[in-house]
């Protein structure tokens, strides 16, 4: 799992450049430096999942640390996201954990950031422990959480617990009724439950959408204009809007502009194929969604 240094153009087909920066860790710097221009926050996700090979698990942790030094040497902020999976999950938790906290700590040097990337239900509860376990210890460490499952709001007090400081999303997986909300309506109803609570009791909350109802409530609240009067406006720190690379270039400037701090999810490796299919076609309202942004500003 070693960084390539190919070209990404030889690398990365054309129908997913749009979404992934490029197949080697300087196309994604690359990427993070320019948004640092314009005053947009960057978080760096080396593509790969499910690793089970050992020396790859190692060659993935040591490809996150060479990313993290060359974000410091480039002046933009260490902020990165990781799958646990890609670090040993699959294969034996304590040699994830040990990886991951290499990991934290070097984020930690360079006042970064590391956001646990929530995958399937099946790595719910061990992330979420992981998490809990990395927070104890270092102050880097995120969580993503998914509006659309049943226990997030569970699963939301354990995290405002160690710290509070998480990305909350809809959910791109397909799961079923048992575990999770079908329905767009209710999924965006629990969300803006999740984010009220995020807001007044967390200690920093990533908005991950790019859904303009959600975007429109989320700036109603952030305001202090919610109907039950729970807050005065939210302090900038603690939250920012994010939205993934490829997509609503023009609304990042936007809400920029409105004064809220914001980031992209900067996707980059040579193993883009799970990502671009799970997160971006494996749900029928994932390609309706994706349909709909490409022409959107």
């Amino acid at each position: 799992m070693a960084d390539s240094k190919a070209s990404p153009q030889k690398k990365i087909p054309f129908y997913a450049r749009r979404f992934v920066a490029g197949s080697a860790a300087s196309d994604a710097v690359a990427v993070a430096s320019s948004l640092k221009q314009q005053q947009i926050g960057s978080t760096l996700d080396l593509l790969g999942e499910n690793l089970t090979d050992r020396d790859r698990i190692l060659g993935a942790a040591a490809s996150y640390l060479d990313l993290l030094d060359s974000m410091q040497k480039a002046s933009v902020p260490a902020n990165i996201s990781i799958k646990l999976t890609m670090l040993g999950l699959d294969l034996d938790a304590s040699l994830c954990f040990d990886l991951t906290s290499q990991v934290a700590a070097r984020a930690d040097t360079y006042g970064g950031r590391v956001c646990l990337d929530m995958e399937g239900t099946e790595y719910t509860e061990r992330t979420l422990a992981m998490y809990e376990r990395l927070s104890a210890i270092y102050r880097s460490p995120e969580i993503v959480l998914q509006a659309y499952l049943h226990r997030t709001q569970e699963d939301i007090g354990r995290v405002l617990a160690t710290g509070g400081r998480m990305r909350l999303c809809k959910g791109a997986y397909k799961e079923s009724p048992a575990v999770a909300l079908q329905q767009m309506t209710a999924i965006r109803q629990n969300y803006l439950s999740l984010l009220e609570t995020l807001l007044n009791k967390g200690k920093r909350i990533c908005i991950a959408t790019h859904d303009d109802i959600l975007i429109a409530e989320a700036e109603s609240l952030i305001k202090g204009r919610n109907p039950a009067g729970l807050h005065d406006k939210i302090p900038a720190e603690r939250y920012e809007f994010q939205m993934l690379y490829g997509l609503r270039r023009s609304t990042w400037s936007q809400l920029v502009n409105r004064g809220h701090n914001f980031t992209v999810y900067v996707p980059y490796g040579v193993d883009w194929q799970a990502y671009y299919k799970r997160r971006l076609a494996e749900r029928k309202e994932n390609v309706f969604f994706i349909l709909r942004n490409l022409f959107r500003s």
